[in-house]
C-alpha cells in the first residue's frame, strides 16, 4: 500500500514538475512572440511615418510647384492681354503732281451776242425759212412777208416822184428864162424832195418785208407762225451767238487782290459732267455791290465745239495759283488738331505719327510742304484710332503697289493730264 502510494505521489509530482516546465515554456513563447509583433509593429509605424512624410513632402512639392504654374499661366495670360492684336488699316503712297489754288463759285452762263429779230414793216407773214437750232449767218433769210402791198405802194410813190422831179425842172427852166418866180421853184423843189423821201421809205419797208439775221447764232426762239399779221416792232426771234458766251461771276471783295486779267478758269456745266471747259478773266469790275459785298468779273469761254448754251448753270474755278511738280497727298489723310496738322507713315508693322506742313488743297489733294518724301506710305483708314508705334496690318497693299504701276504708266501717257490730280 505505501509503495503505491508512494508510486502514486511520484507520479503526481512528476506530472505537477512537466506541467510547470510546458507553462514556462509557453510563457518565454508568447514573451518572444509578443516582443517580435511590437518590433515589427514599431518598424511598420516607422515605415508608415515615413511614406506619410514623403507623401506630405510630395504634396507639398506639388503644391509649390502647382503655384509657380498658376503664376506662369497668370502672367503669360496678362502679357497676353497687354499684347493686342495689331489694327487693320489701309495706305497710300506721297506723290508728285500738279495742284492749284483756286476759288470756286457758280454762275450762270450769258451771251454778249444776243438779238431779238422785230419786224419794221408791217404785212402778213407769208413765209418761215428757219426753226429753233438753226444756226444762221448774219444777212441770212428768217421769214418773208406778202409784199403786194408794198410793192403798189413803192410802184405809185415811184410815179408820183417822177411827176413831181418834171415839174421842178420845169420851174427851173422857167425860171432860168425869168418866166417863173422863185417860190414857184422852191415849191416845185420841195414836193418832188418829199415825194422822193415817202418813195425811198416805201422801197426801204418793201426791201425790211425780207426778215434777216443781224448776228451771227443760233434760233433759239420763234415766236411767230406763218400766217400771222405782223406790225411793226412785233418780236419774231431770238438769235444767240454761243462763241460769244461768257461766264460771270460774282466774286467776294477779299478776293480782289487774287484774281487778275487772263487767269485761267475751269467750268463745268451739268449737261456735259465729263467735260470741263476752259476760259480766261476778260473783265474786272474795279466797283464793290454795298448790298452783295461782291464785285463782278466776265470771263471769256473756249466754245469751239459749240457746246455751250445761253443760260446753263455752270459750276467754275478761278485758278489763283499752280505748283508744278510738288508732293500730293489725300486730303483725308491729314488730322488737323489746335492748327498742327499730322499723318501716320508706315514703319514695318508700326505707325509712326508725324507731324507735316500742309500748303494747297484741290480737287481732295493737298500739298505736303514738309515732314514727308516721295513715295512715302500713309495710312488713310483707320488712323482716327491709331496712337504713335501703335503696331498695324496694311490690308490693301497688293492693291495700292498695282495703283502705283497704273498711275506711272498712265503719267508716261501723252493722254495724262498734267493739272487736276
Amino acid at each position: 500500500m505505501k509503495n503505491s502510494a508512494s508510486n502514486q505521489k511520484s507520479a503526481l509530482f512528476k506530472l505537477f514538475l512537466f506541467s510547470s516546465l510546458f507553462s514556462l515554456s509557453v510563457i518565454n513563447t508568447g514573451c518572444s512572440d509578443s516582443g517580435t509583433d511590437d518590433s515589427q509593429q514599431q518598424a511598420e509605424q516607422s515605415d508608415q511615418k515615413s511614406d506619410d512624410k514623403k507623401s506630405e513632402d510630395e504634396k507639398s512639392g506639388n503644391k509649390e510647384e502647382s503655384a509657380e504654374e498658376k503664376v506662369a499661366d497668370a502672367k503669360n495670360k496678362k502679357d497676353k492681354k497687354k499684347e493686342k492684336p495689331p489694327i487693320p488699316v489701309e495706305v497710300v503712297t506721297v506723290k508728285r503732281g500738279d495742284i492749284q489754288q483756286t476759288y470756286r463759285t457758280i454762275t450762270t452762263l450769258e451771251a454778249e451776242g444776243d438779238a431779238q429779230v422785230v419786224a419794221r414793216s408791217t404785212g402778213i407773214l407769208q413765209d418761215i425759212f428757219v426753226e429753233e437750232g438753226d444756226y444762221v449767218k448774219k444777212g441770212q433769210p428768217l421769214a418773208q412777208l406778202d409784199v403786194e402791198q408794198l410793192s403798189l405802194e413803192v410802184a405809185q410813190l415811184e410815179a408820183t416822184s417822177r411827176k413831181l422831179r418834171k415839174e421842178m425842172e420845169r420851174q427851173q427852166t422857167l425860171f432860168n428864162r425869168k418866166l417863173g418866180s422863185s417860190d414857184a421853184l422852191d415849191r416845185a423843189r420841195f414836193e418832188y424832195q418829199s415825194q422822193q423821201a415817202q418813195y425811198k421809205l416805201s422801197k426801204l419797208k418793201l426791201q425790211y418785208a425780207s426778215i434777216k439775221a443781224p448776228i451771227d447764232g443760233v434760233i433759239t426762239e420763234r415766236l411767230v407762225k406763218t400766217g400771222n399779221l405782223i406790225r411793226d416792232n412785233d418780236l419774231l426771234f431770238k438769235i444767240v451767238d454761243p462763241k460769244s458766251l461768257k461766264a460771270v461771276l460774282h466774286l467776294p471783295e477779299k478776293e480782289m487782290s487774287n484774281i487778275k486779267k487772263h487767269q485761267p478758269i475751269l467750268l463745268a456745266v451739268d449737261a456735259f459732267p465729263n467735260q470741263v471747259i476752259k476760259g480766261s478773266v476778260e473783265r474786272i469790275r474795279p466797283a464793290i455791290d454795298t448790298q452783295t459785298g461782291t464785285f463782278k468779273v466776265v470771263a471769256k469761254l473756249n466754245n469751239n465745239d459749240d457746246l455751250l448754251r445761253a443760260g446753263m448753270f455752270g459750276k467754275v474755278e478761278v485758278v489763283f495759283d499752280v505748283h508744278q511738280n510738288t508732293l500730293l497727298l489725300e486730303q483725308q489723310t491729314v488730322i488737323t488738331q489746335d492748327n498742327r496738322s499730322h499723318v501716320f507713315v508706315v514703319d514695318g508693322n508700326k505707325a509712326i505719327q508725324t507731324p507735316v506742313t500742309i500748303g494747297f488743297k484741290h480737287d481732295g489733294f493737298v500739298e505736303v510742304l514738309t515732314g514727308l518724301e516721295e513715295s512715302a506710305q500713309v495710312i488713310s483708314t483707320g488712323q482716327q484710332i491709331l496712337k504713335h508705334e501703335a503696331k498695324i496690318e496694311v490690308v490693301n497693299l497688293e492693291e495700292q503697289v498695282a495703283k502705283d504701276k497704273k498711275d506711272k504708266k498712265d503719267s508716261n501717257s501723252p493722254q495724262a493730264l498734267a493739272v487736276n490730280p
